[in-house]
């Protein structure tokens, strides 16, 4: 009878055990939920400051000198530098400085390829590696506290990566092969931090609550979070700009304090490229002291011993939400579309305003055109930034309006292609022209996608959405390039090269027309599946 009583006992004790084991288990998951929820409470508290704020646009311009100096710069000094290496067709003699149609053939890999296919091949090189890189990185980021760590690191070698172009003055093709490398290097960790910093405007959103009736916002009625989220997407991208003209001005004061270009050849440009480096490193040390740090989501590391193949499964799990997500996927496409047509158009009226002004005596005409346009870019986004809360048009007339502006003007080249046209940027005053109405409306369109893409993506994976739009851009990013690069290298017309990018602008147009963004809010407030 006491061994049955015994074993009564022994068998009651282990259960009190087993009950006080499963409630401490219970009472710790509250209590780590409880943490995370008042760690989350206090982030938005923190990006509802203006402290905040002003460190996000310190970040924000930190990396707008190096980032205008590889878009207009970089591109330029190579350009120059294939320029006086290469020969035009059929002979050794140097290729001509000036001109609508330059034939000049420069050494690529075991060939030669026309000049101006040389940069677009590099584009595409830079955008397939941007891609692989921010598919690690955006993986990731929205993790514990990787978001900052490592926006920062990304902003840091991206200044650092522009330090040694002073020194690459020799006209060789070692040289030149050196100014490639780190062009593409720029353009590699450039997609990191632009997709890191973008995934901040719709913490910056939250922080001032969400949408309480989806169909309301979409319309007219509440967009208070909208306001803010254009508010921060446009200083942020002020913000940047006004990093780039301080890399400008200094270019401008470059050249004309220390020579012309026949002077001191393209070699302003790459002082230019140095000095706006040290600025993004500056900034970057105040920003990365100002700037609060974001609780992300929890890391088991017992499960996930290796972070990159968690960055790999996490885009599998998002790409197969993309039915549930679709709104925010379909933004995201036109987006992406968009911004392959924008951003490749740019570098072909870059060069075509070099061919058309002359390469031997456009140094200082570049430099203000350059500056201009960082210019347009602010009062287009600013003027966006002032009117959408006084303005009660649909959400989406905005974006028509905008990439109709961009068509027209990638249309007006395309116009030009017959040697038997007189227009189509084959004046001075029709660059000065497109200048304004294409950054300013490209500017604002660049706010308005940041802003309304933020209001469709779940809590917690900010990172991810963001560097959605660089992953879908692996397939259009280095591929319209090439495609460029090709007809560029058949054709030696750089207006040639435009018709892709209009094509991809009116089917992202098509896109932008498809998307629900009262369907695509309520389709946010369903966190991603983990």
């Amino acid at each position: 009878m006491n061994e049955v009583w015994d074993s009564v006992e022994e068998n009651v004790s282990r259960d009190e055990e087993g009950v006080d084991k499963q409630g401490l288990r219970a009472t710790e998951r509250d209590m780590h939920s409880n943490v995370g929820d008042l760690e989350q409470a206090n982030t938005k508290a923190a990006f509802n400051s203006k402290k905040a704020l002003w460190a996000f646009l310190v970040l924000c311009y930190s990396t707008g000198p190096t980032s205008s100096m590889v878009s207009n710069y970089v591109t330029a000094a190579i350009l120059s530098a294939a320029n006086i290496l290469g020969h035009q067709a059929g002979s050794n003699k140097p290729c001509s400085r000036r001109g609508t149609n330059i034939s000049c053939l420069v050494k690529f890999g075991g060939g030669e390829i026309d000049f101006n296919s040389y940069t677009l091949y590099l584009r595409s090189i830079s955008r397939a590696t941007e891609g692989v890189v921010s598919i690690l990185t955006a993986g990731l980021a929205d993790y514990a506290y990787y978001r900052k760590t490592m926006m920062m690191a990304s902003i840091f070698l991206f200044g650092a990566l522009a330090l040694p172009f002073a020194g690459l003055t020799g006209q060789t093709y070692s040289h030149l092969t050196a100014l490639s490398v780190l062009y593409c290097l720029l353009t590699t960790v450039g997609g990191v931090y632009t997709v890191i910093e973008g995934s901040y405007i719709p913490i910056f959103m939250r922080s001032t609550g969400w949408f309480r009736d989806s169909r309301v916002a979409a319309s007219q009625g509440e967009r208070g979070t909208w306001n803010k989220g254009v508010s921060v997407s446009v200083l942020a991208l002020v913000s940047g700009n006004i990093g780039g003209l301080t890399a400008l001005i200094i270019g401008v004061i470059l050249v004309y304090g220390r020579g012309s270009y026949v002077q001191v050849g393209y070699f302003n440009y790459l002082l230019a490229i140095t000095i706006a480096g040290c600025i993004t490193i500056l900034f970057a040390l105040l920003g990365q002291y100002l700037l609060p740090s974001v609780p992300g989501k929890e890391l088991d590391r017992t499960k996930n011993k290796f972070p990159l193949l968690i960055a790999f499964k996490n885009w599998v799990k998002l790409l197969k939400s993309a039915t549930y997500y679709s709104e925010a996927f379909k933004l995201c496409i036109g987006w992406v579309l968009w911004n392959t047509g924008y951003s490749n158009h740019l570098q072909l009226i870059g060069a075509l305003f070099l061919q058309v002004t002359g390469f031997s005596r456009s140094s200082g005409v570049y430099s203000v055109w350059s500056f201009t346009s960082v210019i347009f870019a602010c009062m287009g986004s600013l003027s966006f930034m002032y009117l959408y809360p006084r303005l009660r048009f649909p959400v989406k007339s905005y974006a028509y309006a905008f990439l109709v502006v961009n068509i027209l003007c990638v249309l007006w080249g395309c116009i030009g292609i017959s040697n038997h046209v007189t227009i189509g940027y084959k004046h001075q005053v029709e660059f000065w022209i497109e200048q304004v109405l294409f950054m300013s409306t490209s500017s604002a369109l660049r706010a308005y996608n940041r802003a309304i893409y933020s209001s469709m993506i779940p809590e917690n994976s900010e990172a991810q959405f963001f560097g959605l739009e660089i992953t879908l851009d692996l397939a259009t990013g280095w591929i319209n390039p090439l495609v460029m690069g090709i007809i560029q290298n058949r054709t030696h017309n750089l207006r040639f090269p435009m018709i892709p990018n209009l094509l991809l602008m009116l089917v992202g147009l098509g896109l932008y027309s498809q998307v629900d963004i009262s369907k695509g809010i309520e389709q946010a407030k369903v966190p991603l599946a983990q």
